[in-house]
């Protein structure tokens, strides 16, 4: 779907949309006795075996553990103590855990309940890696924090890392202040990682949001969600001194403790737009295609709404000539998914409100990876606004289930502004005026047989269009409507 200089680009709209469910992936309640192994990696030393400089690149004091003085789970919490003690050539020990290689995700919500340690030179932090650092090192493959505070617990900071590899790296980020001490009670921390946006909340309360154009990655600058578009771990660590907090001194206080009541991850389920599916026998507007994830919801193959309306997915969504919108510059592996209601089963007679300025193409409705139409030509309309209505036939099954509307073939684009399903109790009535066949539907039946639309095979063999099929037809015709 790419943006057509004759398109008016119009101011972003946001559609008023029920937000889909959030569903728990994964979990950590800290419920065991000691750390569950099969969450997480402790991680140990200066960070020189992990290919880092000393002090973990920035300028840390600690020396990681795996200790109980440093690192313990009891009464349904995790607790990580920071100390003033001699260990491994370093003044203050502490410990860092990781969830690499036993739990990585892909856009979600994180939460965490803590308490906050608070004296100078102290740094907490619940945060974000990338698995695989697919676009580079640091910070060129991104980091997300998701909690950081610093010296006195009084101020919390939410920051994303990106841009090319140290030290030609980016940040932007907020902070959340209200004059509450974050170490003498626990409180809750999140974070909402969407494709096209990233969100900080304390205690339920939003207190920053960051949109893709405000990140990116210079290893993959056509790319407007990179880098914070594939997989990323889960880290916690408390650190001593460093570049962000500035180093203990002589009012320091130890041991300090970050307590960890529970980590739990939750993804968007897929769900109606509106959240109602679309009643079958009905009229769907094309725009109206499901909330969820990209490649799970939707696809589009080029970044951001070249339409600029309606929606702030990538999707291309335009203004249309015939009221309301439409979904524009459909090209080829695009596809838009439909949670519908279908009252009964059977087949149905699917209507589509088309437009291709120059090239045509063609589409199919799938469900569960199952072809139900077979391809279904799209006409040259001379365009991208010049609608023309398509048919086909379509079996459903009774109650809910999700379709797909796919572009299928290597060739063509065109514009969908509305589909249509109902039932199909005459099966020769193919054409508009709806009721009585005429000419028309003759018409509409050879020109799907001369496509080799699936929708003409009507007799056996199945499989091939030949002369019985034709005879199928004129018999249907000849007895006419109820």
């Amino acid at each position: 779907m790419r943006y057509l200089a004759a398109a008016i680009v119009l101011p972003l709209l946001l559609a008023a949309t029920v937000n889909a469910q959030w569903t728990q992936i994964w979990a950590e309640e800290f419920d065991q006795t000691s750390l569950n192994p099969d969450n997480w990696e402790v991680q140990i030393g200066t960070g020189t075996a992990y290919g880092l400089p000393a002090g973990w690149g920035n300028d840390e004091l600690q020396y990681y553990t795996n200790l109980s003085g440093n690192l313990q789970v009891s009464n349904g919490t995790l607790k990580i103590i920071a100390r003033e003690q001699s260990f491994g050539g370093r003044s203050y020990t502490s410990a860092r855990i990781r969830s690499l290689g036993k739990f990585e995700f892909k856009w979600g919500r994180v939460e965490a309940r803590m308490k906050l340690p608070s004296t100078r030179g102290i740094w907490p932090a619940l945060w974000m890696l990338p698995t695989d650092s697919p676009y580079g090192g640091w910070a060129s493959s991104g980091e997300i924090d998701i909690m950081e505070s610093v010296n006195f617990a009084d101020r919390i900071y939410g920051t994303l890392h990106f841009g090319s590899v140290w030290p030609n790296n980016a940040s932007t980020g907020g902070s959340f202040a209200n004059g509450t001490d974050f170490s003498q009670n626990f409180h809750d921390y999140a974070i909402e990682w969407d494709p096209d946006q990233i969100r900080w909340y304390i205690d339920g309360q939003l207190y920053s949001t960051k949109n893709a154009d405000q990140w990116f990655s210079a290893a993959s600058s056509g790319n407007a969600r990179a880098p914070f578009d594939h997989e990323f771990h889960l880290l916690l660590n408390v650190a001593v001194g460093g570049a962000f907090p500035g180093n203990p001194d002589g009012s320091s206080q130890w041991p300090q403790t970050l307590e960890v009541d529970y980590i739990r991850v939750f993804r968007r389920e897929q769900a109606p737009f509106g959240g109602t599916p679309h009643a079958i026998p009905g009229q769907i507007e094309s725009e109206d295609y499901d909330i969820g994830y990209p490649g799970e919801a939707y696809y589009d193959t080029d970044a951001g709404n070249n339409g600029s309306a309606y929606r702030a997915d990538d999707v291309d969504v335009q203004i249309c000539s015939e009221g309301g919108f439409n979904i524009g510059w459909l090209r080829n592996g695009e596809w838009l998914e439909y949670t519908v209601d279908v009252e009964a089963a059977g087949v149905y007679l699917l209507e589509a409100r088309v437009a291709s300025q120059s090239t045509g193409g063609s589409f199919r409705i799938e469900r569960d990876g199952q072809d139900l139409t077979g391809p279904i030509g799209v006409p040259v309309t001379g365009g991208w606004q010049s609608w023309q209505t398509v048919i086909a036939s379509i079996p459903l099954e009774a109650g809910p289930q999700t379709l797909r509307f796919a572009k299928v073939g290597t060739t063509g684009e065109f514009n969908v502004n509305w589909l249509r399903m109902t039932p199909q109790s005459c099966p020769a009535d193919l054409a508009e005026p709806y009721g009585s066949l005429n000419f028309f539907d003759l018409a509409a039946y050879l020109a799907l047989y001369n496509n080799q639309d699936p929708a003409a095979d009507l007799a056996e063999p199945f499989g091939a269009l030949n002369f019985f099929d034709i005879a199928s037809y004129l018999s249907l015709y000849y007895l006419g409507c109820p």
